[in-house]
């Protein structure tokens, strides 16, 4: 399994998609620039970003929910198509 992700990892780029298709010269032009703002990390650089802020050695931010009922998610169907 730990070879699999290996595999997995190294075939990825650094866009997110796999470095075949990406990268492939035939797909040259079939891309366009997009930009997604995450919210979690927006919170996170705001934190940190403020006038005199200094973070203690090896302190580390994330983000944490307020209330998770008000996250919007994308819900899945584990059978789509299967009748009810």
């Amino acid at each position: 399994m730990e070879f699999a992700y290996t595999l997995y990892v190294e075939g990825m780029c650094s866009c997110g998609r796999p470095k075949f298709e990406c990268r492939n010269d035939a797909n040259r032009g079939l891309y366009i620039a997009a930009d997604v703002t995450c919210h979690a990390q927006a919170a996170v650089e705001e934190h940190t970003g403020q006038e005199k802020f200094k973070a203690d050695p090896g302190q580390r931010f994330y983000a944490e929910e307020i209330d998770s009922d008000l996250i919007t998610r994308r819900t899945f169907a584990v059978l789509p198509d299967a009748d009810d």
